[in-house]
Protein backbone atom coordinates (compact mmCIF):
# COMPACT_ATOMS: atom_id res chain seq x y z
CA UNK A 1 0.00 0.00 0.00
CA UNK A 2 1.20 3.41 -0.86
CA UNK A 3 1.02 6.61 0.70
CA UNK A 4 0.41 10.25 -0.33
CA UNK A 5 1.19 12.71 2.07
CA UNK A 6 1.69 16.69 1.81
CA UNK A 7 5.44 18.12 2.20
CA UNK A 8 5.35 19.82 5.23
CA UNK A 9 3.85 16.59 7.69
CA UNK A 10 6.30 14.21 5.50
CA UNK A 11 8.82 16.70 6.94
CA UNK A 12 7.01 16.78 10.30
CA UNK A 13 7.55 12.87 10.01
CA UNK A 14 11.38 13.50 9.59
CA UNK A 15 11.75 15.71 12.38
CA UNK A 16 9.83 13.53 15.09
CA UNK A 17 11.95 11.09 14.04
CA UNK A 18 15.10 12.71 14.20
CA UNK A 19 14.23 14.82 17.29
CA UNK A 20 13.31 11.45 19.20
CA UNK A 21 10.19 12.66 20.24
CA UNK A 22 7.66 9.84 19.41
CA UNK A 23 6.75 7.34 21.59
CA UNK A 24 4.10 4.98 21.83
CA UNK A 25 1.92 4.31 18.71
CA UNK A 26 3.36 7.89 17.39
CA UNK A 27 6.63 5.58 17.53
CA UNK A 28 5.24 3.00 15.61
CA UNK A 29 3.78 5.27 12.74
CA UNK A 30 7.03 7.52 12.57
CA UNK A 31 9.38 4.58 12.36
CA UNK A 32 6.71 2.62 9.55
CA UNK A 33 7.38 5.44 7.50
CA UNK A 34 10.42 4.73 4.25
CA UNK A 35 11.23 7.48 2.44
CA UNK A 36 11.93 6.46 -1.40
CA UNK A 37 12.39 10.17 -2.91
CA UNK A 38 11.00 13.56 -2.07
CA UNK A 39 7.56 12.51 -3.06
CA UNK A 40 7.39 9.06 -2.63
CA UNK A 41 6.67 7.30 0.83
CA UNK A 42 5.68 3.93 1.80
CA UNK A 43 5.03 2.41 5.20
CA UNK A 44 5.10 -0.88 7.02
CA UNK A 45 1.62 -2.14 7.57
CA UNK A 46 3.14 -4.47 10.42
CA UNK A 47 4.36 -1.54 12.24
CA UNK A 48 1.10 0.76 11.79
CA UNK A 49 -1.63 1.65 9.66
CA UNK A 50 -1.04 5.25 7.91
CA UNK A 51 -4.65 5.02 7.74
CA UNK A 52 -5.57 5.15 10.98
CA UNK A 53 -3.89 7.63 12.42
CA UNK A 54 -6.35 10.60 12.61
CA UNK A 55 -9.03 8.00 14.14
CA UNK A 56 -5.95 6.41 16.88
CA UNK A 57 -5.95 8.90 19.92
CA UNK A 58 -2.46 9.98 20.18
CA UNK A 59 -0.89 8.76 17.23
CA UNK A 60 -0.84 12.44 14.58
CA UNK A 61 -3.25 14.59 16.46
CA UNK A 62 -0.67 17.38 14.48
CA UNK A 63 -1.84 15.90 11.28
CA UNK A 64 -5.04 17.04 11.40
CA UNK A 65 -6.03 19.06 8.37
CA UNK A 66 -2.56 18.37 6.64
CA UNK A 67 -2.93 14.99 5.60
CA UNK A 68 -4.54 12.72 3.00
CA UNK A 69 -4.16 9.29 1.83
CA UNK A 70 -3.98 7.95 -1.88
CA UNK A 71 -4.51 4.15 -2.22
CA UNK A 72 -2.25 3.43 -5.35
CA UNK A 73 -2.75 0.46 -8.18
CA UNK A 74 -3.26 -2.52 -6.46
CA UNK A 75 -5.44 -6.36 -6.82
CA UNK A 76 -8.62 -4.54 -5.14
CA UNK A 77 -8.63 -2.60 -8.11
CA UNK A 78 -8.02 0.91 -7.22
CA UNK A 79 -6.61 3.23 -10.17
CA UNK A 80 -5.03 5.99 -9.02
CA UNK A 81 -1.96 6.53 -10.81
CA UNK A 82 1.42 6.74 -8.78
CA UNK A 83 2.83 9.16 -10.69
CA UNK A 84 3.01 12.61 -8.80
CA UNK A 85 1.47 15.60 -10.90
CA UNK A 86 3.86 17.53 -13.26
CA UNK A 87 4.48 20.22 -10.74
CA UNK A 88 6.03 18.10 -8.31
CA UNK A 89 9.15 17.49 -10.64
CA UNK A 90 10.25 21.11 -9.47
CA UNK A 91 10.81 20.28 -5.86
CA UNK A 92 14.43 19.93 -4.97
CA UNK A 93 15.11 17.15 -2.95
CA UNK A 94 16.79 18.60 -0.07
CA UNK A 95 19.86 16.07 0.78
CA UNK A 96 22.97 17.09 2.59
CA UNK A 97 25.73 18.06 0.28
CA UNK A 98 23.72 18.34 -2.91
CA UNK A 99 24.45 21.44 -4.55
CA UNK A 100 21.59 23.86 -5.31
CA UNK A 101 20.85 27.16 -7.56
CA UNK A 102 18.72 29.57 -4.34
CA UNK A 103 15.82 31.35 -5.99
CA UNK A 104 13.34 33.64 -4.61
CA UNK A 105 9.92 31.92 -4.28
CA UNK A 106 7.64 35.14 -5.32
CA UNK A 107 9.61 36.04 -8.07
CA UNK A 108 11.69 33.06 -9.15
CA UNK A 109 13.43 35.15 -11.91
CA UNK A 110 15.70 36.48 -8.98
CA UNK A 111 18.53 33.97 -7.64
CA UNK A 112 21.31 34.44 -5.42
CA UNK A 113 24.47 35.71 -7.56
CA UNK A 114 27.86 35.50 -6.30
CA UNK A 115 30.38 37.90 -8.81
CA UNK A 116 33.81 36.71 -9.18
CA UNK A 117 35.07 40.00 -10.42
CA UNK A 118 35.41 43.32 -9.49
CA UNK A 119 33.88 42.42 -5.78
CA UNK A 120 35.94 43.45 -3.68
CA UNK A 121 33.92 42.99 0.13
CA UNK A 122 33.01 39.32 -1.03
CA UNK A 123 29.23 40.59 -0.89
CA UNK A 124 26.63 37.89 -2.34
CA UNK A 125 23.81 39.24 -4.47
CA UNK A 126 20.50 38.71 -6.43
CA UNK A 127 20.08 38.81 -10.06
CA UNK A 128 17.85 38.49 -12.82
CA UNK A 129 20.45 37.72 -15.20
CA UNK A 130 23.04 35.61 -13.46
CA UNK A 131 23.11 32.58 -10.54
CA UNK A 132 25.63 30.82 -8.90
CA UNK A 133 25.34 26.86 -7.05
CA UNK A 134 25.78 26.50 -3.55
CA UNK A 135 26.61 23.12 -1.90
CA UNK A 136 23.95 22.95 1.52
CA UNK A 137 25.28 21.02 4.11
CA UNK A 138 24.55 20.07 7.78
CA UNK A 139 26.56 20.86 10.12
CA UNK A 140 26.98 17.83 12.06
CA UNK A 141 29.63 15.40 11.52
CA UNK A 142 28.49 11.98 9.44
CA UNK A 143 25.12 13.57 7.95
CA UNK A 144 26.26 13.90 4.04
CA UNK A 145 23.44 12.53 2.52
CA UNK A 146 20.98 12.85 4.90
CA UNK A 147 16.98 14.80 4.24
CA UNK A 148 17.73 18.18 5.77
CA UNK A 149 14.78 19.43 7.75
CA UNK A 150 14.06 23.19 8.94
CA UNK A 151 16.25 23.04 13.17
CA UNK A 152 19.00 21.44 11.52
CA UNK A 153 22.38 23.99 11.40
CA UNK A 154 23.71 24.23 8.24
CA UNK A 155 26.57 25.90 6.02
CA UNK A 156 26.31 26.95 2.59
CA UNK A 157 29.38 27.17 0.33
CA UNK A 158 30.74 27.85 -2.82
CA UNK A 159 30.59 25.06 -5.70
CA UNK A 160 34.02 26.03 -6.52
CA UNK A 161 35.74 27.33 -3.69
CA UNK A 162 35.91 26.80 0.22
CA UNK A 163 34.16 30.45 0.93
CA UNK A 164 30.70 30.03 2.86
CA UNK A 165 27.68 32.49 3.54
CA UNK A 166 28.12 34.97 6.06
CA UNK A 167 26.66 38.16 7.40
CA UNK A 168 28.33 41.67 7.84
CA UNK A 169 26.96 42.19 11.38
CA UNK A 170 27.60 46.00 10.59
CA UNK A 171 25.42 46.18 7.65
CA UNK A 172 22.83 42.84 7.19
CA UNK A 173 24.97 42.49 3.96
CA UNK A 174 25.29 38.83 3.17
CA UNK A 175 29.10 37.98 2.14
CA UNK A 176 31.28 34.82 1.66
CA UNK A 177 33.89 34.44 4.23
CA UNK A 178 36.13 31.53 4.88
CA UNK A 179 33.99 30.74 7.90
CA UNK A 180 30.70 29.87 7.71
CA UNK A 181 27.72 31.75 9.42
CA UNK A 182 27.52 29.97 12.85
CA UNK A 183 23.97 28.81 14.17
CA UNK A 184 22.34 29.33 10.51
CA UNK A 185 19.34 26.61 10.00
CA UNK A 186 17.87 25.68 6.95
CA UNK A 187 14.64 27.46 8.22
CA UNK A 188 16.88 30.76 8.10
CA UNK A 189 17.76 30.15 4.90
CA UNK A 190 14.40 29.43 3.63
CA UNK A 191 13.09 32.91 5.21
CA UNK A 192 15.49 35.10 6.85
CA UNK A 193 16.95 36.57 3.76
CA UNK A 194 15.26 39.62 1.66
CA UNK A 195 16.19 41.79 -1.26
CA UNK A 196 17.59 45.73 -0.52
CA UNK A 197 18.33 48.04 -2.75
CA UNK A 198 18.78 47.93 -6.58
CA UNK A 199 22.21 48.30 -7.72
CA UNK A 200 21.85 48.15 -11.09
CA UNK A 201 19.01 46.84 -13.82
CA UNK A 202 19.12 42.99 -13.28
CA UNK A 203 21.14 42.85 -9.21
CA UNK A 204 20.27 43.56 -6.19
CA UNK A 205 21.40 43.74 -2.75
CA UNK A 206 20.94 40.25 -0.75
CA UNK A 207 20.47 41.21 2.94
CA UNK A 208 20.07 38.73 6.49
CA UNK A 209 16.89 39.99 8.54
CA UNK A 210 14.58 37.97 10.78
CA UNK A 211 11.56 38.93 8.86
CA UNK A 212 12.94 37.90 5.48
CA UNK A 213 11.14 36.81 2.12
CA UNK A 214 10.28 33.13 1.02
CA UNK A 215 13.50 31.15 -1.20
CA UNK A 216 13.55 27.74 -2.64
CA UNK A 217 15.95 25.35 -3.76
CA UNK A 218 16.04 24.56 -7.61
Amino acid sequence: MGVELSIDTLNTVHETRDSGSGHGTVSSFVNSVQRVNAQFYTHNMNLANAANPLTTNGVATQFLGKVFFTLLNDLGGRGSSIIPPLDHFEIADHISGNSFFIRSKVAPHDYWYFPKSSNATNAVYVSRTECTCFTISRTDSGTAGTVIIGSDKIAITLTTANLSINVDTATGQVILSPAPQLGLTFSALLGNFTMGATLSQSVKELLYTENGEEWELV
